[in-house]
């Protein structure tokens, strides 16, 4: 009888890891409350079903700016939902965030100089645990911000590419081609997915300058991935890039609208930009103010100190490389390194000019703890020093991670939760001839498909629009408005009032508020919906 070799005797052990590991994470998803994010309510939910529905120009950006995001993304939680209890669906979300323990426990088995054996493969799927522990990315389990589903797009094309070193260095140009291609693709998907993993596309591509070899042989690895991520956004992306462009004049509207200067909106950037540093020391210096105070980087509270560990221990290490003071048994493949240091420090710099939101970089948050045992499998001291550095560093980004908010969560209705969002709309007179109008900036676009689909909802009042613009797009509600000779309604919580009192006299419009009802619903209790009267 032949006993089993010892790589054969850990595959149970690397695919139970593969397996529960993802599986844990499910579990934590329905062991939180159930998601109830602001960009939930306000178009996560709406702009699907407006996709499904085509109510494109048949509502008025009822999910404000975030209206004309592209939908894609979104469909498959929709439909999903009208299948699934709200505790199946946030299982299903968790276990694909989840997923993202496999990259980064075949990232660092590739990349680090292991033991060999079952301490070599828990050692791994430590370093990948500790990425997937960090502040930013567990408040994000079961929700639908998706920068924890696209970043499986992003490692896995960072994947591809440290997994073809040799292929990359020397092997034959043609399949060294193919295989960037393939790793931009991958990012260029996540891209048109969702505009700001722009910033890895920068770190994919470009990394691959730093890599060993000829310059002219990096310069075309990085030129065909380039062609990848093209490629890869033109499917999920460009389809939606034409039709702002079709319809309104700007391929990002109403983004960058000072420079396309679309009519239907305002000549302005509409960017957030409230987090980029607008000093080069506040840029500089970044990483670490960040430790002391998240909200210079995010709309919630926590502690989490693994990029700035990982931006200074990748200091420390360009100081021994610069003095030639590498190792002479490096800890980790130095292809990898260099491609890994070079991508995340090409993502951080694009990210930091561009947008400065910390959820945007949460594969860069996963990535931290490979990054710092990596860099410190360079320096030039023995190789248990090297280890106990990187396990002391990793021990300390694990246990100081703090996090006090998360992004607004609720319980859990009976049984197994419920339908994921659930509202009662009142009954209507005559649906057909019913328009109503949502005023203010609460997310309140999530109520829409429970409304009978002939009705149509108008926002007046939002981030992008007030009644006192002049753009097309004003001119168009107010056209609407004027025309219609039905019932008008105003939906908006309870404690955005003001908002109506404001703006609906422009439009020479009134709220009745005395004849208001409260708008039963799962996620929002403050919702109402109340009787308009045309001013004299």
């Amino acid at each position: 009888m032949v006993s089993p070799s010892p790589a054969a005797r850990l595959d149970p052990l690397i695919l139970g890891l593969c397996f529960g590991v993802p599986v844990l994470f499910a579990l934590v998803a329905v062991i939180l409350p159930q998601d109830n994010n602001w960009d939930l309510r306000n178009y996560h939910w709406y702009n699907p079903y407006a996709l499904l529905e085509g109510r494109m120009g048949f509502d008025l950006a009822p999910s404000q700016t975030p209206t004309f995001y592209n939908p894609l993304l979104d469909v498959p939680f929709f439909l999903a939902a009208q299948a699934f209890p709200a505790r199946i669906l946030s299982f299903l979300l968790g276990l694909i965030q989840g997923c993202n323990f496999i990259p980064l426990f075949l990232l660092a088995r590739r990349t680090l100089a292991l033991p060999a054996g079952a301490t070599g493969v828990l050692a791994a799927a430590a370093i990948a645990l500790v990425g997937l522990v960090g502040a930013g990315h567990i408040p994000m389990i079961g929700t639908t911000f998706y920068d924890n589903i696209l970043s499986l797009l992003v490692l896995g094309a960072i994947l591809i590419v440290v997994n073809a070193a040799d292929l990359l260095t020397a092997g034959p140009m043609r399949k060294a081609l193919a295989r960037v291609f393939a790793a931009g693709a991958l990012v260029g998907l996540a891209v048109g997915f969702k505009l700001p993993s722009q910033v890895f596309a920068v770190g994919v591509c470009f990394g691959l300058l730093f890599i060993p070899g000829a310059f002219m042989r990096r310069f075309w690895l990085s030129f065909v991935c380039g062609l990848g991520i093209i490629a890869g956004f033109l499917v999920t992306g460009a389809w939606w890039i034409a039709r702002m462009w079709t319809d309104f004049g700007n391929p990002l509207f109403p983004y960058m609208n000072h420079i396309f200067k679309s009519p239907w909106a305002l000549a302005e950037n509409y960017r957030d930009t409230r987090f980029i540093p607008t000093s080069f020391w506040d840029a500089l210096t970044f990483p670490f103010r960040f430790v002391a105070d998240s909200k210079i980087s995010s709309e919630i509270s926590f502690t989490d100190g693994r990029i700035a560990m990982a931006c200074a221990v990748l200091l420390i290490t360009a100081v021994f490389v610069l003095a030639r003071r590498r190792a002479a048994e490096p800890g980790a493949d130095i292809f990898a390194v260099r491609y890994l240091a070079a991508a995340s420090a090409l993502s951080y710099g694009a990210w930091l000019a561009v947008f400065a939101i910390y959820r945007y970089i949460t594969p860069l948050e996963m990535l931290a703890p490979l990054l710092i045992v990596a860099a410190i499998g360079l320096w030039p001291v023995s190789a248990r020093a090297r280890a106990a550095v990187g396990a002391a560093l990793l021990v300390l980004v694990a246990v100081t991670v703090q996090i006090n908010e998360d992004w607004t969560r609720k319980p859990w209705g009976p049984g197994l939760g419920g339908r994921f969002v659930e509202v009662s709309p009142p009954v209507f007179a005559d649906s057909s001839r019913t328009l109503i109008l949502m005023a203010g900036l609460a997310p309140t676009a999530f109520v829409i498909p429970s409304f009978p689909p002939e009705i149509a909802f108008l926002r007046p009042v939002s981030y992008l629009v007030g009644p006192d613009h002049s753009t097309r797009f004003v001119e168009t509600l107010k056209a609407r408005i004027t025309a219609h000779t039905g019932e008008i309604f105003t939906l908006q919580p309870e404690w955005e009032r003001h908002a109506v009192r404001d703006s609906f006299p422009l439009l020479g419009l009134a709220a009745d508020f005395e004849g208001c009802r409260k708008l039963p619903n799962t996620l929002d209790n403050t919702i109402e919906i109340c009787p308009v009267r045309r001013q004299p």
